[in-house]
């Protein structure tokens, strides 16, 4: 399930949509190829299993499955950015700035004791400061986290399948969501750059099944 946290509470939104089929584009007619440019090519080589020949191909491919065997990904506990990150409303944005560079990281939690009460993103920071091309501040303005935070923030548990974090990410036009424990505490982040790298890095992520 996912909740939305804003200020008139949290509200409760449920399983995301179904996935929608996906749309493949017709295939294209394709002419045959005339035999005069086939002249010289040998379309019936086979390779003979048994031969030497074979029996390298075989061990070599299967030698190269065990050393690339993987998991399949399906719970965003298993790609979520842990322990997480936060920050308090008072803070002022230069140390949100630092925090978020110090630990590589772009979306902040906003918690006010222990809960959970907006959420800060690098490009809400850096509509507010000038920073130099090494990462350093420039000019920034007098404010704290509490004025710049979304305070609508969209969560959900260590346990949700993937597809529906990556639908919900989509349809709603987010960067990162916040998982929360048992306890409604936030335990982690996930944002679209932690989906894309698992599936760089380690494929497959079976995201439709």
């Amino acid at each position: 399930m996912f909740i939305v946290y804003s200020p008139e509470g949290k509200s409760f939104i449920g399983a995301s949509k179904a996935v929608p089929p996906l749309k493949v584009d017709p295939l294209k007619r394709t002419d045959p190829v005339e035999d005069d440019v086939l002249d010289g090519f040998n379309m019936g080589v086979e390779l003979d299993l048994k031969s030497p020949k074979g029996s390298a191909a075989i061990h070599a491919y299967e030698t190269t499955q065990k050393d690339k065997a993987r998991r399949v990904v399906v719970r965003v506990a298993e790609i979520m950015s842990t322990p997480v990150k936060v920050i308090s409303s008072e803070n002022t944005l230069e140390e949100a700035w630092f925090l978020m560079q110090e630990n590589h990281i772009q979306h902040l939690p906003v918690v006010a004791s222990g809960s959970l009460i907006g959420i800060c993103s690098q490009r809400d920071l850096l509509s507010r400061m000038i920073v130099s091309k090494d990462g350093l501040v420039e000019g920034i303005k007098r404010e704290t986290v509490a004025d710049i935070m979304q305070l609508h923030v969209i969560t959900t548990t260590e346990n949700t399948d993937i597809r529906h974090v990556a639908t919900v990410l989509t349809e709603y036009e987010i960067g990162a969501l916040v998982i929360m424990d048992s306890s409604q505490k936030p335990i982690g982040v996930v944002t679209r750059g932690d989906m894309i790298e698992r599936l760089a890095n380690e494929p497959p992520v079976e995201l439709y099944i």
